[in-house]
């Protein structure tokens, strides 16, 4: 199983479509239940979810798994019932993709387990879990360089010393950007996978702080890491930066 998790309107099914159709070789039974349908994938069984006439995501769940399928993508995990099915699946044999809201990757477990699914059946069936967020980038046309105040720095959880290097931005807004100052938007994400030592923590309940650690060392950047990333980079503001993530 491989879980993306975010806010409504981060991306998370457009995520879901583009992963599908890199895997989809022509050759496997692709099925997916959603709630609606965005757009079409050429090659792959769709199926909206309509629940006026008794079709949830748990009984189009069940019904696809009669029709043998070799990939899965869920729509949507809601409730206890389509999550149970949705790690059976996975522990069975099937890729399974699907999305929850949580605020970022270890939230999701908290969520799991308040559902009230087995914590040692879910991690052995879930393989990794992908987090993202949707970040405004500045108007190229308006962008100038600035130096924060120290309220914002303070804001941000930034020093002076912290950002020498760094090439801040501000942007005033004009007539390409229609007076916002950002122009397009680009995803930002944090990724965890599961490997036996992550699974153990999860299973003994450990704290998410040591989760963190254990992420941390073994390779996950975190949201706000990308975002300041991007900050750092000039690719938008401190401001947008707060806005979209907070200050561990």
């Amino acid at each position: 199983m491989l879980l993306v998790t975010g806010p409504t309107g981060s991306g998370k099914t457009t995520t879901l479509y583009a992963a599908l159709t890199e895997i989809h070789n022509g050759r496997e039974k692709i099925i997916t239940i959603e709630d609606p349908v965005e757009y079409q994938l050429p090659g792959i069984l769709q199926i909206p979810v309509n629940e006026k006439k008794g079709l949830t995501f748990a009984k189009g769940l069940r019904s696809i798994l009669r029709h043998d399928p070799d990939k899965i993508m869920v729509g949507e995990i809601r409730d206890r019932e389509t999550a149970e099915i949705a790690v059976q699946s996975a522990l069975t044999g099937h890729l399974v993709l699907t999305t929850v809201h949580a605020n970022n990757v270890f939230d999701v477990f908290g969520r799991f387990t308040h559902m009230g699914i087995d914590p040692y059946a879910f991690v052995s069936a879930l393989n990794g879990i992908w987090a993202q967020r949707l970040l405004r980038l500045c108007c190229t046309h308006c962008a100038v360089l600035c130096t924060p105040n120290a309220e914002l720095l303070a804001e941000s959880g930034l020093s002076v010393g912290g950002i020498v290097d760094w090439r801040l931005v501000e942007s005033a807004g004009c007539e390409h950007c229609r007076g916002t100052g950002y122009r397009g938007r680009t995803a930002i994400a944090e990724m965890l996978i599961l490997d036996d030592e992550i699974r153990q923590l999860i299973v003994e309940r450990q704290p998410v702080s040591r989760l963190k650690e254990m992420a941390r060392a073994k390779g996950t950047h975190f949201l706000r890491e990308s975002a300041l990333n991007l900050a750092r980079q000039g690719r938008t503001t401190l401001k947008e930066v707060n806005r979209v993530t907070f200050v561990a």
